[in-house]
């Protein structure tokens, strides 16, 4: 069944695909109206697969130094894999009290650590197999990461997991100003896809990003994280804007399409 096509004049062509399910996919190159040669055409293939891993399983966050930051009560989603993969997950409490972490929907042996703000273990869960992981745990005011790892080698390239970080006591860090410092933004050069982090800012934001010559060329609403296609856009030089609700800027800043 055909999905795609393109049918230019030029002597380039090029089909965008997004949002396609995993399995056996075939290009078919033809001459338009008996159009032949024995030169050779040169076709190149690119994918990038998204699946369930959320935005905010980053690739900095292997250490606690790279993690990035969490919403509360909300499901976050990643992977572990290859082997030997960690994935570290901010976030910071400001009035002390009473949290529960907890990690499910596990396709192998996956563990689950909370650490304080010097990478301290203040509490683990251990449970053998599938059965899901929780944590108790009566924190004071200040930074914690919730950490997952498979024990004795569990990982999975295809099936996330799933963390929850729940308020029960303590309360959150909030901000009512967003801090562009906090904000990140990565792979920068960027080939086919973009990945915007708010740093804890839970509203929703609007990411837009322009050429040279000022015109808007992709526009996307967004909370806490979001991964941006940049597929479609030629090699070159972009302004990426980022917005609050009330259109007051919060970060701008220079991309590079490979």
């Amino acid at each position: 069944t055909q999905l795609g096509s393109s049918t230019g004049t030029t002597a380039t062509e090029s089909v965008s695909l997004t949002s396609q399910a995993a399995g056996t996919y075939y290009i078919k190159v033809l001459g338009y109206n008996g159009a032949n040669s024995a030169s050779c055409y040169t076709i190149t293939a690119t994918a990038t697969a998204t699946g369930c891993q959320s935005a905010l399983d980053n690739s900095t966050n292997g250490t606690t130094g790279g993690a990035a930051t969490i919403p509360f009560n909300t499901n976050v989603t990643g992977l572990i894999s290859p082997t030997a993969d960690v994935d570290n997950f901010k976030f910071v409490i400001t009035t002390g009290g009473t949290i529960t972490v907890t990690l499910g929907t596990l396709p192998g042996d996956y563990d689950l650590k909370l650490l304080n703000s010097a990478g301290t273990q203040v509490g683990i869960s251990q449970a053998g197999g599938t059965t899901s992981e929780s944590i108790s745990y009566t924190a004071a005011a200040g930074t914690y990461y919730a950490q997952v790892f498979g024990y004795n080698g569990a990982n999975s390239a295809t099936t996330c997991y799933t963390l929850k970080v729940q308020l029960g006591t303590a309360t959150r860090f909030t901000e009512t100003t967003p801090k562009a410092e906090l904000v990140s933004i990565y792979p920068n050069p960027v080939r086919s896809e973009l990945k915007v982090n708010m740093g804890g800012y839970a509203d929703e934001v609007t990411v837009s990003v322009t050429d040279i010559y000022g015109r808007r060329l992709l526009n996307q609403k967004f909370a806490s994280a979001s991964n941006i296609s940049t597929s479609k856009l030629s090699a070159g030089v972009y302004m990426l804007t980022i917005t609050d609700k009330n259109g007051k800027i919060i970060k701008q800043d220079k991309i590079v399409k490979e």
